[in-house]
This record gives structure tokens, C-alpha cells and sequence, in this order.
């Protein structure tokens, strides 16, 4: 439903008598005419470009013409999102233009007649008189803050020198006075009412209450109900309140204090939150470094933080980069020209659109989704569990030892898993932790640390696959030598063995937990880990499809891997058929049908969920 009003189209674009007072010369180097347009006056200029004052010939109406400066792009920029956006308050977007005989292209806005802020401010202060209270508050808080003589902080009461003071050295008075203003009891209030009343002296008063009686400023008490703290504080740091009677500068200064200004005062200048230092008068430890306290090092969650980062909180982690960049008080740090924001904005659309295209998650994708750092942990773990059962069952059958070389077996097996699986289960939980770890701070991470933590998330399942291999494969080689130099020589088919065994145990460990830890990867990590001010369709499938690649031989591996185990079984093994020799070859060839089976299950879902990156270039294609 639009929000515009009825009437029609070309409201507020009526001709006009003669341009604005106000306008800038027009510029000599535009042309007096573009297009269908006639330039009358140069409105304003700004970093995007220049905008004019038109008049459309075919239509007799007078427009806003905004000449972006640059080549014309074909990508999506500031004409299509003024162009979506229907609201009484924001101007409307007529055409987009580029004539080819002057070169000049832009935007045709709705022109809105209406005075400068320039001429504003020179109305107020006519006849060469400048606005001096102002700068005059500024170099006074100047001066208390630097602690310069001249304001008594103890004249804070005395109202003859507030009276006389201006408004820049009352302020700075009040703003300036130490301490907190006395509480007033229970038994004080009722007591002050009855003194104001006429009815007894303020005998039973505290000389600070009654003092401020004396003075003639009402009591502030607080009020016993669930709005008391907030009431309490208030009269702590804002201090009593004046008559309602009172006139001169101490009825306009209901506060004791000029911390908001002080704090709106320094954004203003700097972009940033200046806290004065401890033990200043105007310390306040809500402009204090943030402590580590009861939630850690990431400090309180979005709800408990200011109502810049609640809010943000409440929006998609993609658009809140965006709004957070444009708000950054560093301005080298926001986006520069309408085209970035603008690129930024629809790279937010995309990625959030990706996200919604994603397959929906089974019972287990919805765990691995909620749980993605057990989900990481288990699926490079399970793996490789079951493949030392699957080499348990192969060297009970195969390798054949005597008293000697199973003493020596024994010890080997525990040194050996001693210093394996502490060096590469510790290196794996350390990769695992150092990406999970950021996850719940995205939102606080900047885009170029947001890309690096995706480059880390594509490298996970290789890495990982990698200490697999480096923890498996040498094992064939070093258990029979070690037996070998420990025990006298062994046959060349006990060697044979073990290579076979390791190397099965192996493959099997590697293949399925890369595929599973592919899966958390594409699930989870991939859709939250994209940068809004850098995403491209053509780069995001670029980072995928290598990934993609290696699903083909995974497969592969997963089936053939236990069969092949199964012929070399057949194939090596000399000695005779017995029955726990059939049950290995039998549950060998089990282990590879359900390895086909579960890997092409999570190959198929891990295309699908790349896929949607491949159908997002599509679409930027079309």
C-alpha cells in the first residue's frame, strides 16, 4: 500500500517565478541544456555530485536534476533504492537520465521549493550579529573542564551569583559543583510540608535540608514505588528542583549537572564519547572502559547493551554491518559514495536471500544448526572411532604374534595413541574453537575479519582431514618396524598387514569425517560468514565450487575402501578359512554397502546446499 498522498503526480514541481535566493552561481562548465531539460540555477553540490534546478520542457514543470559524477554504471545504485522507496518525507525519483551529447547522467528528482538553512540561520541573526551564546558555552565549558579560575564551585547555592552570572557561566557553575544533594527522609518530607504550609519551624531538619528549605527549593523525595531507584539516582545526581515561581537563569537549569552536554558536546566535535577522567566532577562510570564481569569477555548480551546495539540486535547480522558501518564515527571508515552503500545493501539482500534458500534442515540439521561446535567436534571424532574398530577386528584375524612381539604390540599401541591423538585431537580442537568461538560475535567483527574467518571455515574439512592422515598412515609402517628391530625379523606379510590395516583405518576415519564436517560447514558456517560490503555472486560460488570437487572421489573412497580391504584379504591371506576370517570379510563388504549408502545420502545434500550459491550467480547473471 503507498503512503503517498492523493493528488497528483507532479506535486510540488509547479513552475517557478525566478530561482531560489539562496542558489549557488550556475556552474560555467554545464551546459545550458540536457535533454529534455533546461538548467536554471545550481542548487547545491555534494561529495555524489552536483544538483540543479530544472526545467523539463515537454512537461512545463520545474525538477531537481542530480548529476552523480563518475562513468554511468550498470549495477544497481542509488536510482533503485529511491526508486522502491514511496513515503511522504523523501522526494520522489522521476526518471534516470544520461544524455549522450554532454555526457552528463543522473537522476530526475521531484523539486521540493523551500528556503536553505544557510538563509535560516542569517535571518535569526540579521544585521552582521553572529551566534556568539553558543560559541560562548562551548569556550566556558572549555575552561571549567580544564579547571581554569573563575568559577567557584562553592558558590553553587548562592543564588545572587546565579542570578548575575550569564547562562554559559551558570551552567558551567552548576556543572562544575562536587558532591551529592542530601536525601530528605520520610519524617524531613512531612516535616518540610508542614514548614511550607506555615505550620512549624524546620527544627527537626538536617542543616543540609534545611538549608535548601531555607532557600526556598522544594524537597525531593523519594517515591516508594517500583520506580524508586530510578527516582533516587535522579535526585543523587540531578539534585533538587527549582520553584516553579522562580524566574532568571536558575528556573531554565533543572539539573545539577552538565554531563549530557558535556557528552553531546564531544560527539559533536569528534564522533566520539569523551569520558572525563576519574575523579573529575563529571566522571561518570557509565563513560568508563567496559569491565569483565559475570558475562565474560564479550561483555553483556545486545538486550543489556545501549539502544543503538539493541536495536541492531533485533535486525539481520548482514544489515546490521551495514547500518553499523554507516554509523562508525570514523568517517574513513563509512562507505564513501552511494555506489558502495548501495552495492552493500543489495549484497545484504543476497546474502539474507541465500540464507532463506537453503533446503530445510532434518532432525539432524536442525541439532547441527543449533549446535554447531559439538557438531564440528563429533563429526571429527565418530569417524575415526569407528575406523579403530574396523582395524581392532582386522588385526585380531590377520596379524598373527607370538608372546614376545604382542608384549612389544601392547606397549606400542599406547605410546603410540599417547602421542597421536593428543597432537592431532588437540590441533583439531583448537581449529574447531577458533572459528565456533567468533560465531556469537559476528555482529561485533568487521568485514575484513568476517572474511578471514571464512577463509578459515573453507579450510577446516582439509585441515582436519589432513591430522587424520598424519595420525593413521604412518602407524603401518612404524608398528611392524618397531617389532621387527624389537623382536627379530617378522615375515613381509605381517608388514603387508599392517599397511593395510592403518590405511583402511585410516581412509575410513578421513573420508567420513570430512564429509561430515563439509556439512556443518555448508550448513551453518558458509550462510553466516558472508561480508555484505564485498559479496559477489561470481566470488561466492568461486569459494564453493572448489570445495564441490572432491565430492565425486570421497564417494568413491567410502565404498571402495572397506571392499578393497576385502579382496586383499582374500588375495594375501594364505592360512585357512576360518570362521572369524569369513565374519571380517563379511562385515568388510557390510561396512562398504552402508558406506555408499551414507556418503551418497550427505553428497547429495551438501550439492543441494551448494547449489543455492550457484543459483544466486544465476540470477546476478540474468
Amino acid at each position: 500500500m503507498s503512503t503517498l498522498p492523493e493528488g497528483p503526480q507532479d506535486a510540488g514541481t509547479l513552475p517557478v517565478s525566478r530561482p531560489p535566493a539562496w542558489v549557488d552561481p550556475l556552474d560555467v562548465v554545464m551546459a545550458p541544456r540536457v535533454g529534455d531539460f533546461e538548467i536554471v540555477a545550481k542548487l547545491g553540490e555534494g561529495s555524489y555530485g552536483q544538483v540543479f534546478l530544472a526545467r523539463q520542457v515537454s512537461l512545463g514543470r520545474h525538477v531537481a536534476l542530480k548529476v552523480v559524477r563518475g562513468a554511468p554504471t550498470d549495477d544497481r545504485g542509488e536510482g533503485h533504492l529511491l526508486a522502491g522507496l514511496e513515503h511522504d518525507h523523501i522526494v520522489k525519483v522521476f526518471s534516470a537520465f544520461s544524455d549522450t551529447g554532454t555526457g552528463v547522467h543522473g537522476l530526475c528528482l521531484q523539486y521540493v521549493p523551500g528556503a536553505d538553512l544557510g538563509v535560516v540561520i542569517q535571518r535569526v541573526f540579521e544585521g552582521g550579529r553572529g551566534p556568539e551564546s553558543g560559541r560562548a558555552l562551548l569556550d566556558a565549558l572549555d575552561a571549567a573542564r580544564r579547571g581554569d579560575a573563575g568559577f567557584d564551585p562553592a558558590a553553587l547555592r548562592d543564588r545572587e551569583a546565579l542570578a548575575a552570572d550569564t547562562f554559559a557561566q551558570a551552567v558551567c557553575r552548576i556543572g562544575g559543583a562536587p558532591g551529592r544533594s542530601a536525601r530528605v527522609r520520610p519524617r524531613e518530607r512531612r516535616a518540610a510540608l508542614r514548614h511550607q504550609a506555615g505550620q512549624h519551624p524546620p527544627d527537626a531538619l538536617r542543616p543540609a535540608v534545611a538549608g535548601r528549605l531555607q532557600r526556598g527549593v522544594r524537597p525531593h523525595p523519594p517515591r516508594p514505588d517500583a520506580a524508586g531507584h530510578a527516582l533516587r539516582r535522579h535526585a543523587r545526581v540531578h539534585g533538587p528542583r527549582v520553584p516553579r515561581g522562580d524566574d532568571g537563569p536558575t528556573r531554565r537549569l533543572r539539573r545539577r549537572t552538565v554531563r549530557p552536554l558535556f557528552a553531546r558536546r564531544g560527539a559533536v566535535r569528534t564522533g566520539d564519547r569523551h569520558a572525563a577522567a576519574p575523579g573529575h566532577p563529571l566522571h561518570d562510570r557509565r563513560d568508563a572502559p567496559p569491565r569483565r564481569d559475570r558475562h565474560g569477555a564479550d561483555g553483556p548480551p545486545a538486550a543489556a547493551r545501549g539502544p543503538e546495539d539493541a536495536g541492531l540486535a533485533r535486525v539481520p547480522r548482514e544489515l546490521a554491518a551495514v547500518l553499523r558501518r554507516c554509523l562508525d564515527p570514523d568517517p574513513a571508515r563509512r562507505y564513501q559514495t552511494a555506489a558502495e552503500l548501495a552495492a552493500a545493501l543489495a549484497g545484504a539482500w543476497s546474502l539474507l536471500a541465500a540464507q532463506r534458500a537453503l533446503p530445510a534442515p532434518s532432525g539432524i540439521g536442525r541439532w547441527v544448526v543449533a549446535r554447531p561446535a559439538p557438531a564440528l567436534f563429533l563429526a571429527g571424532l565418530l569417524p575415526h572411532i569407528v575406523a579403530s574398530i574396523a582395524q581392532i577386528e582386522y588385526n585380531a584375524v590377520e596379524v598373527r604374534l607370538d608372546a614376545a612381539q604382542h608384549r612389544v604390540f601392547a606397549l606400542l599401541v599406547v605410546a603410540y595413541n599417547l602421542i597421536v591423538y593428543p597432537v592431532c585431537g588437540g590441533t583439531g580442537v583448537y581449529l574447531f574453537r577458533w572459528v565456533v568461538r567468533r560465531l556469537p560475535r559476528l555482529g561485533e567483527l568487521s568485514g575484513d575479519e568476517v572474511d578471514h574467518l571464512r577463509q578459515r571455515a573453507r579450510r577446516l574439512a582439509w585441515q582436519i582431514a589432513a591430522l587424520g592422515a598424519l595420525g593413521w598412515l604412518p602407524g603401518g609402517v612404524i608398528f611392524p618396524l618397531v617389532i621387527d628391530l624389537a623382536t627379530g625379523p617378522v615375515p613381509w606379510q605381517m608388514y603387508s598387514h599392517f599397511a593395510v590395516s592403518f590405511t583402511l583405518a585410516g581412509l575410513i576415519g578421513v573420508v567420513f569425517s570430512y564429509l561430515g564436517i563439509q556439512y556443518v560447514v555448508f550448513r551453518v558456517l558458509l550462510p553466516r560468514l558472508g561480508n555484505p560490503d564485498t559479496y559477489k555472486p561470481a566470488g561466492m560460488w568461486g569459494e564453493v565450487r572448489p570445495l564441490t570437487a572432491a565430492f565425486g572421489p570421497v564417494v568413491l573412497l567410502a565404498s571402495g575402501v572397506p571392499l578393497l580391504g576385502a579382496v586383499l584379504l582374500l588375495t594375501l591371506d594364505d592360512g585357512p578359512m576360518t570362521f572369524g576370517f569369513r565374519l571380517l570379510v563379511v562385515k568388510l563388504i557390510g561396512l562398504g554397502v552402508a558406506g555408499v549408502s551414507m556418503a551418497e545420502r550427505v553428497v547429495r545434500r551438501l550439492r543441494q546446499l551448494a547449489a543455492v550459491w550457484q543459483v544466486e550467480l544465476s540470477e546476478a547473471s540474468a
